[in-house]
């Protein structure tokens, strides 16, 4: 056999081998894109907690330690939140809120937003995508009393007094704790601290409310990180329908807000 020959046979060997080769490498790539999307998120989360811890812990005049929330003797969660909730409860009850109707998904037309601030009823929410199943979220918590709005919180989620109920058209509030990430790695269930939960939410996950037998279904459409002083977050989203869901961030901390804006289509 000649050397041309033995060449032309071993050809469409080697052509396989390359190809195993980039498939495999293909692969490779999109495992470490797939694990890097994943890990980086709540590595910086982390990151970003500790860093924010160790800031207060060196800072000249310190978070006082009434700040420190604590869960069974174990320490939770910064909570600098009185004067924030002091300065919305002011906010919600002379900043112009938005127009005064919202788009009804059911009925496709125009419905007058309600304020109902003697409703009492608890309401259950779930975000099926981040682990959060049928927590309860107490209506109409008065969030300028810390004594007040930290008793619901043991059990739950809060709707802020002065807006909107959901399914009451324009811009329903709710928030609740969130803990360290060394709190919430060995109390990852807990009513009190289950926001924690909601930096892992995506754009276009799904957010249910279950109020008065009905079921009130959301999509989420945005995730964003504001500053403290940022009160734009009651303001009503044009004509839509929409939940606010606010935790501290970074993660137990509170320098920061964590809000979810999810827009009701059903």
């Amino acid at each position: 056999m000649t050397e041309e020959q033995w060449n032309v046979g071993k050809n469409p060997n080697r052509s396989i081998k390359r190809i195993r080769v980039v498939l495999a490498s293909l692969f490779a790539l999109m495992g470490f894109v797939i694990i890097v999307s994943q890990v980086v998120p709540l590595s910086k989360s982390y990151i970003e907690g500790k860093w924010e811890e160790f800031r207060i812990n060196v800072m000249s005049s310190p978070v006082p330690d009434s700040y420190k929330g604590y869960i069974e003797d174990e320490f939770a969660y910064y909570d600098p939140g009185l004067s924030y909730f002091q300065n919305l409860a002011t906010k919600a009850g002379i900043v112009n809120l938005g127009t005064a109707y919202s788009y009804d998904p059911i009925t496709k037309e125009k419905k007058a937003i309600v304020i109902d601030k003697e409703y009492s009823e608890y309401m259950y929410i779930s975000l099926s995508s981040i682990g959060i199943e049928k927590v309860r979220v107490t209506p109409n918590v008065e969030s300028q009393d810390e004594e007040v709005y930290n008793e619901y919180l043991k059990h739950g989620l809060a709707h802020f007094k002065g807006t909107p109920l959901p399914g009451d058209g324009g811009n329903s509030f709710i928030y609740g704790h969130s803990a360290i990430q060394s709190f919430f790695s060995n109390h990852n269930n807990l009513a009190e601290t289950i926001f924690t939960r909601l930096g892992d939410i995506e754009v276009g996950d799904s957010v249910s409310i279950e109020k008065d037998g009905k079921l009130l279904k959301y999509k989420a459409k945005q995730k964003k990180i504001v500053e403290p002083d940022d009160f734009s977050i009651l303001v009503n989203q044009d004509e839509k329908e929409t939940l606010t869901l606010m935790t501290c961030w970074p993660l137990g901390i509170g320098s920061k807000r964590l809000v979810v804006t999810a827009e009701r289509y059903e």
